[in-house]
This record gives structure tokens, sequence and C-alpha cells, in this order.
């Protein structure tokens, strides 16, 4: 039984200390603005008690679809220090996914960044109340994308709303904080709940491994919407690191802000690394300014991009994990040792995703009777985990829960080896998920709209190896016998149906190779891209 003093966690907390200890201290940088701790409070608190005069309080949930602006930073404290959990909605996605994530969430508030406002379909939300609308990126409402919704303006709430801060005060530290919808095995989107105590947790994981302090400097590269930005939206609050922002991640840009704030972090996927690294070498800018932390993660990084960031005075820190653990789970902990090896053997050292943080909890690779496998860095065997970085289940999905978990342990899906030491390393995706430029597509999704089309008869969708994406979508189409159609209008056809990244970028046509079985043997045609 907790005692008297007993305070439930939370990263809210977090904010609360910092505006008090340093509120001159610079908080956010956005283009040629800035806003110091004290200002991001107050702007936090108005936006907080706006959402309560709309009527939003605990148990709600409150969507926000948005691309790396200032209120989305401020959304992951004004929505759940109502009460609220924030739904933070990737802004890539088509209409229709969504509707389907906020119809699912049961949003009673959407706020919409007015420059992808053309994701919205209002007619297909019954369920919400209120729209706020951040009039960022687009000179003025009109210009914004196409899209059939009102609403209040962002700064016009912020404006009417007190700056009074009334402090959460939680009975559960395990209430939930967010949830984060992911497609899974099937499409479907499943809802992850993410809790007060497990984000406080991870947050101070994220300080510790990255050595995150009061001078450091972030710039977001990593979307926000993506694991709440890996926990980042409430790191930075932890010490008082900056935070710059930027809508996307373009290479001319992250450059000139690394030069111009002396950025030492940023995190994303591998691409945005490779797009840096030819930006760079085409300008002939030969280093950072300063050591400069790169938290990797997604598909498993080029070597040759690892180590050109590293002779830029770049320090890699690889990491691994799913939505389901709140971002990465593990890390390639570093050794003093491994300073003094060779540049080949470090980056295949540096190639492992490591082992879990310090306040993640476990990490298993297991076989088919859920025994480990041998630690030889060989044997494949299913990754696995357990603690505080697992989420406790999807949103009213008992039985997609029951799924990811046995025994207390989150099964990925995820095909890995253990090395001597307790390192994993990834080696194949089991759902057969293909990760391009950071994004996840589930392969059965594309294949489904493939079959839509009247000339094909078979169709199988898997990842191929690619130096600038991680992996292209790529897919195999046996026709029809009869039936004629080329590989561009397929693309078309998938393009007018699903998320342009979900979309096959090559297609091959032929006979689908399978088992005695009839199972596809989709890695014989890995090995062949």
């Amino acid at each position: 039984m907790p005692s008297a003093s007993y305070e439930p966690l939370t990263p809210l907390s977090f904010l609360e200390r910092t505006a008090k200890v340093m509120p001159n201290e610079i908080a956010v940088i956005e283009k040629d603005k800035s806003w110091t701790w004290a200002d991001f409070f107050n702007r936090v608190n108005r936006l907080s008690n706006g959402l309560k005069g709309l009527g939003i309080s605990n148990g709600d949930h409150v969507a926000i679809i948005s691309r790396n602006f200032s209120p989305m930073l401020e959304a992951h404290y004004g929505i759940p220090m109502t009460g609220a959990a924030i739904v933070a909605i990737n802004y890539r996605l088509s209409a229709d996914e969504v509707s389907t994530i906020v119809n699912l969430s049961e949003a009673k508030v959407l706020l919409v960044d007015m420059g992808v406002a053309d994701r919205i379909d209002k007619e297909k939300l019954p369920n919400v109340e209120h729209y706020i609308l951040i009039n960022n990126g687009v000179i003025s409402y009109q210009e914004a994308p196409k899209a059939n919704i009102e609403g209040m303006d962002y700064e016009t709430l912020l404006e009417h709303a007190s700056d009074e801060y009334k402090r959460l005060h939680l009975d559960d530290e395990n209430t939930p904080i967010a949830i984060d919808y992911t497609s899974g095995t099937t499409g479907m989107p499943k809802g992850c709940i993410y809790s007060h105590r497990s984000v406080y947790l991870h947050v101070l994981a994220n300080v510790i491994e990255h050595k995150v302090d009061a001078y450091s400097v972030n710039l977001w590269t990593l979307p926000m919407f993506h694991c709440n930005g890996w926990c980042w939206t409430w790191t930075t609050t932890a010490t008082g690191a900056t935070n710059v922002c930027m809508p996307t991640p373009d290479a001319k840009e992250i450059s000139t802000l690394i030069q111009q704030h002396n950025v030492t972090h940023m995190a994303g996927a591998p691409i945005v690394f490779h797009r840096l690294s030819r930006y760079m070498n085409e300008n002939s800018i030969s280093s950072f300014p300063n050591k400069l932390i790169i938290d990797v993660a997604a598909a498993p990084p080029p070597k040759g991009m690892l180590l050109d960031m590293e002779k830029r005075g770049g320090v890699i820190h690889h990491a691994y994990g799913l939505t389901e653990t709140y971002g990465p789970f593990t890390i390639c902990e570093w050794q003093p040792a491994w300073d003094s090896l060779s540049e080949v053997e470090r980056i295949n050292l540096k190639m492992r995703q490591g082992v879990p943080d310090i306040t993640a909890g476990y990490v298993r690779v297991v076989n088919e009777n859920d025994e480990d496998v041998p630690a030889d860095g060989e044997t494949v065997g299913e990754i696995i985990m357990r603690g505080n970085d697992v989420i406790q289940g999807y949103y009213k999905s008992p039985e997609e829960t029951a799924k990811a978990f046995k025994n207390g342990w989150f099964y990925s899906g995820d095909g890995g080896v253990m090395h001597p030491g307790g390192y994993i390393e990834v080696k194949d995706r089991f759902k057969d998920v293909i990760i391009t430029g950071g994004e996840n597509v589930i392969s059965v999704e594309v294949e489904n709209i493939l079959y839509e089309h009247p000339a094909v008869y078979e169709a199988v969708c898997y990842g191929k190896p690619d130096e600038e994406w991680g992996e292209l979508v790529k897919a195999l189409v046996h026709l029809k016998p009869g039936h004629e159609v080329t590989e561009r209008e397929l693309i078309v056809f998938c393009k007018s149906r699903l998320s342009n990244y979900k979309c096959p970028k090559e297609i091959d046509f032929g006979e689908i190779p399978r088992t005695s079985a009839g199972k596809v043997q989709k890695y014989k045609l890995r090995q062949q891209s």
C-alpha cells in the first residue's frame, strides 16, 4: 500500500519543475520564433484550460494530426493535464485511415494542422464534437489543402483561456496518457495504451542512455506522432533541453538547423540520415559543428551511412522497438573496450540492436516451444519482451491483446538472434511487415488491393532491401490467363486506393513460389531482389 507521501509518476511533473527552475531558458525554437520554458508553460496551461472549457476531462481522448510544429509539442502536455489521453495521428495516412483511427479512439476533440487538413473527412467522424485548427505551415486557411472542416483557431483558443496552472492529480499512475495506433498484422489499427508511469520511466531511460541535459538541443527530425516521438516529446522537458521544431525532415533544412543551433541530438529512421549524408557530400559539408548523438531505429541502417555519420562527428545510438514498447526498447549499449577495435569490428557491433535500456525490462529470443535459443548469434527465434516499457494491452481489443501477450511476455513477431552477452540482432520480420522510410507497411493490405484489379490472379508483397529507404515495397503478380496490365498501371491502381508510401515501387510478373503445402516462400523472393 502506498505511503502517505506517495506521488504517482507522471511526465507532466517534469514541466512543472523545469518551468519553475529555469523559466528563462529556451524551450522551443520554430523558424524565427522562440519560447522560454515560462512561455511554453503558459501556453500549455491555456491549452489545457481551453480544452476543459470544451468539456474535456478525466478519461476522455483528444486526437491531433499535425506535423512537427510547436502546438504538437504543447498538446503532449495540455491534453494529459485535463486527465484525457492524447491520440497523435500519422499525417501521412489517407483520409479513410485517419477516420478509422479517430473513430476507434472515440476522440471528442480533433486538433488539425491545416497543412494536412485534406486527411480529414468530417462526414466520417460523427463523434468529434469540436475541431481546433492549427494554422501553421500555411499563410491562410484558404491556402490550406481542400477540406470540409471548420472550427476554432488554435491561437484564439489559447488567447481566451486562463493561464492558471491546475496540477493533474492522478489516483493511479497507470492511467493512460496516450493511445498510439499501429496497423499490427492485419491492417486494422490497434490502439497501444501508454501509461503515465511507463512514459515517466521511459523518459528517464532516454535522459540516461542518450546523455540529455540542459545544454542539449534536440532537432525534431522524428515525427512526434510516431510513438509520441519515441517519448522525446516529454524527454527534453525533463532536463530543460531545447526543442528545435521543423515540420518535415528535409535534408537541406536539417543541415542548416544543425549548424545554426548547434544541435546535439536527433532521431529517426535510417532514410533521414542517409539523405542528410548525401546532401552533405553533395555540398562539401565535412562535419557537424559539435558532437551529435543520432538515435536511429526501424530497418537496420546501412553500414555506409553509419560510417559516414560517425566520420562527421555523429555518435550513432542504434535502437529497436515497436509501438507496443513506447518506441525503442533496446539499445546497442556501447562498451569502452570496443573503442580499440577496428572500424569494421566496431560497425558490426553497432549493427546489433542490443540490450534493454536501463528502465525497460527484459528481452528474450525464443523458439517455437518458447525456449530461449542459444546465444550463438546464429539461431533465429522470435523476439519477446516484458517490463516497464511494454504496453498493458490494446484499447478495447481484448482478442488482439490475447494474441500478442502470453504469460506476461509481448511477442513481437520479429525474428532475431541472441549474441553472447545478451545483445539481440534483428534478422527478419515474422509478420512480413515492410519498413520503408521508418513507416510500417502490412504486406497483406497491399496484396488485398492488388487482388481488386480484374487482371490479377495472385499477388504477394515483400520488402526489397534499399540503401535509401531501408526497404522498398515490391510485389510479384501472377496475371489471369488472357489478361494484360503493365507495372505502371498497377502502381497507379494502388495509389488510387492506398497511401503513397504503402504502394509498390516495383512489380514483377510471374509464378509465385510456394512450398508443397502451398505456403508462399517470401524468403526466396527477398533473396532474388
